[in-house]
């Protein structure tokens, strides 16, 4: 598989997750591993020794925990997969890659959530699906970590649709890492206080501190539960906090 690929995109199938990727061609590939999960075959190496060279490829991709590699499979080695498993799982498994996946992935080049969009009016579907590719495309900007793209795409959603962003985050490539993606206002409102008096609150825990500017400022704990964003406003650019809502419990700990 060559460098043009898209990014590492996590579907869910009945509570596990199945990571597909495509290459220049926009052929999926899916990641063996999550696959043999699903149809419960308990000797991947063994499985994949069975298929053919065409039907099985390794990609490199960066993680949490640094880059890994994955062994990956195509659509003709994944029905071959199928057909090797006993699990009763594996018939919906099919249906579900050949009536759902698939057919997303050729007509927009990723996956999307059906249920979330589908709520949506025409006009504002087209809007999301385009913040999300700028979502995806912003997360592979090096130096630019995923999860704050992440964050500033789903802000964006929701303040041009006023839809519950929770439910489109596996659309985007830093679905397993903690979202950070509440302002003082937000993160407040889980308190039941005021954005000042939350700015305050996260002071008094030592998770954030006034910088010369008067800006907030992460302090290393904060660093934690907390990403810096950058912003431009009305000619002024700066940082701008945003929390894991995580940090709830934190607070209300050390407060």
């Amino acid at each position: 598989m060559s460098s043009n690929e898209s990014p590492l995109v996590p579907f869910e199938f009945e509570g596990l997750q199945v990571r597909v990727i495509t290459d220049e061609k926009g052929q999926p590939w899916f990641v063996a591993a999550d696959v043999c999960s699903v149809l419960g075959i308990g000797n991947p190496r063994q499985a994949m020794s069975r298929l053919d060279d065409d039907e099985k490829g390794v990609i490199s991709t960066d993680t949490p925990g640094g880059e890994q590699v994955m062994t990956t499979v195509n659509e003709p080695g994944l029905y071959n997969l199928v057909i090797g498993s006993r699990k009763p799982e594996a018939r919906r498994f099919k249906r579900w890659v050949t009536h759902e996946v698939l057919p997303t992935i050729r007509r927009t080049g990723r996956y999307a959530i059906p249920g979330a969009l589908a709520a949506l009016p025409a006009a504002q579907q087209d809007s999301v699906s385009a913040l999300l590719l700028i979502g995806q495309a912003v997360a592979q900007v090096p130096g630019v970590k995923p999860g704050i793209a992440m964050a500033a795409t789903l802000t964006c959603i929701q303040e041009n649709t006023g839809l519950a962003t929770e439910t489109l985050r596996r659309a985007l490539p830093a679905a397993e890492q903690p979202i950070c993606s509440l302002n003082p206002t937000g993160l407040g409102q889980l308190l039941g206080m005021k954005a000042k008096d939350t700015n305050q609150h996260l002071a008094a825990c030592g998770l954030q501190v006034r910088n010369q500017r008067g800006e907030w400022e992460l302090t290393d704990a904060g660093r934690h539960w907390g990403e810096a964003l950058p912003y431009c406003r009305q000619g002024h650019s700066g940082y701008q906090i945003l929390w894991n809502p995580a940090v709830v419990d934190v607070v209300r700990e050390l407060g």
